[in-house]
């Protein structure tokens, strides 16, 4: 059908210029090359002895067909601007050509390829790719345009949207070690033996048979069969890894060279995801992998083309290596387009895009279709979240589809380049790319790195069932088996599991996004949805639908982050700031009365600290943050807490007011350290044993630490004197009688804390006593009983027989026969110390009130 074109004036010309004939009369048939108009233009030159001068100019024309319509006329004065913005001439075309295969023009057969003096080429009107094959038609703006037009009416109609669907740990998950296929016959084998054992239950059967079938009954199965009994597999030649004169053998050549075998595992709950999705999306396949491998797996997962149909996009069709782009297939309009995938990057974060969290079935081989794609930092949120703990501590994926294994490690594959650099040295880039995911697989076949983590999984069974005790065999006339028996069969545990559910997520989010959007376009639209193209009313918009629906997963939390973004980094430019921000969270950098969450790396921050004082605020680790994200909904924050066990030393001041009166639990602890007599409790009467053991404890323990201590002046000897005398003192207390001459120890004088330069030097051996034994679970009854009636001595005089009594003349036994006590020994700095303990106490009242 013939059409108007309007032709803009070229930016080459050298304007302005002045119109002075028009060429080309209206209604005229005008040729490719025809004559349109001439302008004048003033030539200056760059040398100043030359004066302008007026110079003139024509314009051809660049295509065929009849001329309609002038914009311009004779005189005008063209400026550079209106060039750019006005058309000056338009012309009924009999074919615009756009859509063209081959060169050749889809709709008139017209060659395209065709270029003269004009420099124009008609093949590049039709330079848009939107279909699936890399073969297919290309198609003008225009065309585009009007083929979603027609492609939204289709769906609107249907009530359907358009969903991009990934392959590789999104759908299935694929691997080329060659242990995956060992398993599989160990697995068939093992099934057939059954099933010919219950074939000859019903028949008598020799000697023979009954011997192998006895055997068989001794075999185990492998445990992993369960898990792989759906896993497909098909071989890709060489052809589809490398061209035939690239080829040749050797280390990193196998695939190269002879192909290998591809296992694919679909993930649980994929039919019924698809069929169900198919019912409400028309579904697209967009993946990493090359064609050939799209086309195997696509006949796995839809071998009747009911869901998918030809619409599959692999890598040698998308235009890229690293990057996917929405463009490729719908270039006009993406308001009616969801992608579903497990990397969020290669999307650059689009708002269509639904991230699904990876299928890790192959444990530790990630996705093999994308080992030259970036790695991403395993510090961010985007991640997948940690799988549930395994019975068996295995070396963790890659995240996002990383192998763990030398599959991707960096002497497997050099350096990826990024997209500026793939794009920059074109096909010598694409090639070193593909060389690298060659490599790979390669290392994947020679490594086989399930075999590794299965011997890896079975040692540390061996080792556990040599640690456990086992239970004592029941009595049997046969023998029990011995360790070395167990340990004949290979198989115990599954390395692989089944227990994937997260296709059944991604369904509900797709049903969510479906039904908002119908019912914002039925809204809109007076509740008729047919017959009202997007083009003419835009009813709803998945880009502002799913990044909706993303926010109100954290709506309303206020997040803090704690030992998580580097300091010379600016926290809104770091990745976890960017990902709580799109799910809806509010960050901050300091703690305000508005902060709802901490998010720490670790405990005793200072941030952690003061939320923690301050109360009402979860302080949670980064794993909430991470399957809050992965989810798309806010977990409970209980199982991510974290908590500090509050120390001894920093008891919280409505409980240090109440430190000193003994409770209904203290009042238990003493009668259960005293015999019960039914009158009153006399000190006379207590068994001072379990005090004077918790007393050794400690003088042991701190004697164990320091052999000198810094100011006191004790050696080694000395110590051990001390120490001797203490216990004798401590005995003579006990029983209730004064301390003798014999059994008084010397009080050296003990480094204050002005005269100790650092923390660590305690002021006194004592000191040290006390502070260890109040880092114990609970506090010493000794010390509990002392401060209780140290501080009512302090203040009303001490009761006689009181341990406070007791204790004062103890040390007031030590001040008075201190010069009798120290022959041959320099004495500590006088006589007129005041009482030590009685000090340290007040010392120790005082920083705690």
């Amino acid at each position: 059908m013939a059409d108007s074109t309007d032709l803009f004036l070229p930016s080459s010309f050298p304007y302005p210029i002045t119109v002075v004939s028009l060429d080309a009369p209206l209604n005229s048939k005008v040729n490719r090359g025809s004559r349109l108009l001439s302008y004048s233009f003033v030539y200056k030159s760059k040398d100043p002895d030359t004066k302008p001068a007026t110079r003139f100019g024509t314009w051809d024309s660049t295509i065929e067909g009849d001329l309609s319509r002038w914009s311009i006329k004779v005189g005008d004065v063209i400026p550079v601007a209106r060039a750019k913005q006005q058309p000056v001439v338009s012309i009924v075309e009999p074919c615009k050509h756009g859509i063209q295969l081959g060169g050749l023009c889809a709709l008139c057969g017209k060659d395209l390829t065709i270029i003269d003096y004009t420099g124009f080429s008609d093949a590049s009107r039709a330079s848009i790719q939107m279909t699936h094959s890399a073969f297919g038609p290309t198609v003008s703006l225009e065309e585009a345009q009007r083929i979603e037009r027609e492609t939204a009416d289709h769906l609107l109609s249907s009530r359907k949207l358009s969903l991009i669907v990934d392959l590789d740990q999104t759908i299935v998950h694929a691997t080329v070690d060659p242990t995956v296929g060992e398993w599989i016959e160990e697995g068939e084998a093992w099934e057939e033996r059954q099933a010919r054992k219950q074939n000859k239950s019903s028949t008598p059967a020799d000697s023979d048979d009954s011997d192998e079938e006895s055997e068989d009954e001794d075999e185990e199965c492998n445990p992993n069969w369960e898990a792989i009994k759906d896993v497909k597999k098909f071989r890709l030649g060489p052809e589809s890894f490398a061209s035939p004169s690239s080829r040749q053998k050797g280390k990193h050549k196998m695939v190269e060279a002879d192909g290998c075998m591809y296992y694919i595992k679909p993930r649980p709950g994929w039919k019924e995801f698809l069929e169900e999705a198919s019912t409400k999306y028309e579904m697209h396949v967009y993946t990493m992998g090359t064609r050939a491998y799209a086309e195997q797996v696509c006949a796995i997962i839809d071998p009747d083309k009911k869901i998918f149909g030809n619409r599959l996009l692999s890598r040698d069709e998308s235009g890229s290596l690293t990057q996917k782009s929405l463009q490729r297939l719908f270039p006009c309009d993406t308001s009616m387009v969801v992608i579903i995938d497990d990397r969020a990057d290669v999307w650059e974060w689009s708002p269509n895009l639904v991230k699904v969290i990876p299928y890790d079935f192959f444990v530790g081989i990630g996705d093999i279709n994308s080992t030259f794609l970036p790695k991403l930092d395993p510090s961010t949120v985007t991640a997948a979240p940690l799988p549930p703990a395994a019975e068996v501590k295995l070396p963790a994926a890659a995240p996002d589809g990383a192998p763990a294994s030398p599959t991707n490690s960096s002497d497997a594959s050099p350096p990826s380049p990024g997209v500026g650099d793939a794009n920059a040295t074109g096909t010598s880039a694409e090639n070193v790319l593909v060389v690298a995911n060659n490599a790979a697989l390669d290392a994947q076949l020679e490594e086989r790195p399930l075999a590794k983590k299965e011997k890896e999984l079975q040692e540390h069974e061996e080792e556990d069932a040599k640690t456990t005790p086992s239970p004592a065999p029941s009595p049997s006339p046969a023998s029990p088996p011995t360790p070395e028996d167990k340990l004949e069969h290979p198989h115990r545990k599954a390395l692989l599991k089944n227990d994937d559910t997260e296709l059944q997520r991604v369904g509900k989010l797709l049903d969510e996004v479906h039904s908002r959007y119908f019912a914002a376009h039925s809204t809109r639209t007076g509740g008729s949805d047919r017959n009202k193209g997007i083009s003419s009313n835009k009813a709803a918009d998945v880009t502002r639908i799913i990044p909706r629906i993303r926010a109100e997963t954290l709506e309303g939390c206020h997040i803090l982050f704690s030992g998580l973004i580097p300091l010379d980094m600016r926290p809104e430019t770091a990745e976890i700031w960017r990902s709580a921000t799109m799910f809806g969270a509010k960050c901050y950098t300091d703690l305000t009365h508005e902060i709802t969450h901490v998010v720490a790396a670790k405990r005793g921050t200072v941030k952690v600290d003061q939320a923690r004082k301050r109360g009402n605020i979860s302080i949670v680790s980064q794993l909430w943050l991470t399957e809050s994200i992965a989810q798309w909904r806010r977990m409970d924050e209980k199982p991510y807490l974290l908590e500090d066990p509050a120390p001894a030393s920093a008891i919280p001041s409505a409980a240090a007011a109440h430190m000193n009166e003994p409770s209904s639990e203290d009042e238990e602890d003493w009668e259960e350290a005293a015999p019960h007599n039914p009158g009153d409790l006399e000190l006379s009467e207590i068994d001072w044993s379990a005090v004077n053991d918790e007393v050794d404890a400690a003088m042991e323990e701190s004697d164990d630490e320091d052999s000198t201590y810094i100011g006191g002046g004790i050696d080694d000897d000395a110590r051990s004197e001390r120490s001797e005398q203490d216990d004798e003192s401590v005995k003579s207390i006990s029983a209730g009688n004064s301390p003798s001459p014999s059994n008084k120890r010397k009080r050296l004088r003990s480094v204050t804390p002005s005269d100790a330069g650092d923390a660590e030097f305690l002021r006194s051996p004592l000191s040290k006593r006390k502070k260890m034994t109040a880092e114990r679970s609970g506090l010493s009854r000794l010390k509990e009983e002392i401060t209780a009636s140290s501080d009512k001595g302090s203040q009303n005089g001490s009761a006689p027989g009181s341990p406070s009594a007791m204790v004062e003349e103890y040390t007031r036994g030590d001040d008075e026969d201190e010069e009798d006590e120290d022959e041959g020994e320099e004495e500590s700095d006088g006589g007129d110390l005041d009482d030590f303990l009685a000090r340290e106490l007040e010392e120790e009242e005082e920083e705690m009130g």
